[in-house]
């Protein structure tokens, strides 16, 4: 792990005084140092020193969240995985998938697309749906596909009203 930035840092980079953090901030300072250095893969800090300071300013921009959300922490690792926010519902990320994605932290998002060294993110997802069974058919190879509105009869499919009609082709 990378060497862990001090409190007097961390007070510089927030703009708070050093006396007003609790003995939690060297914990939030280790915690955010482990997270940089797992997410980024880096085993010394970056000889450029710009690069340094991306990566310093990263680590203590992330330890100031973790500081500030401590208070918070009981609300936070509440068992239940999503949230329902009048009739809009949505699931929790776990804190791998997070680990990757944007944070809106500045600092933070900055340092890991630059200075990582993982080629991939951890988390990957993606699907394709089809909202009606009528345009899924199978071709002469035996593929699955989707119908687009080229192959549709425009005033059943509802593409275009004006165009002329012409019957649906065969396909396969």
């Amino acid at each position: 792990m990378l060497s862990v930035p001090t409190i007097a840092t961390l007070a510089g980079f927030s703009g708070r005084a050093e006396a007003s953090y609790s003995t939690f901030a060297t914990s939030a300072l280790t915690q955010a140092t482990l997270l940089f250095t797992l997410v980024t893969e880096l085993d010394a800090y970056p000889t450029d020193a710009d690069d340094l300071a991306l990566a310093v300013n990263a680590i203590c921009e992330m330890a100031d969240q973790i500081y500030l959300a401590q208070p918070y922490a009981a609300v936070a690792a509440n068992p239940f995985a999503s949230e329902t926010i009048g009739s809009y519902s949505y699931a929790k990320l776990t804190a791998a998938a997070k680990a990757k994605q944007t944070t809106g932290l500045f600092w933070w998002d900055l340092a890991i697309e630059r200075l990582s060294q993982a080629d991939a993110s951890i988390v990957d997802s993606g699907s394709v749906s089809a909202l009606d069974r009528d345009s899924i058919y199978t071709t002469s190879d035996g593929d699955r596909a989707l119908l687009g509105p080229a192959e549709l009869d425009p005033v059943v499919a509802g593409y275009d009203i004006n165009v002329e009609l012409s019957p649906r082709p065969q396909l396969g």
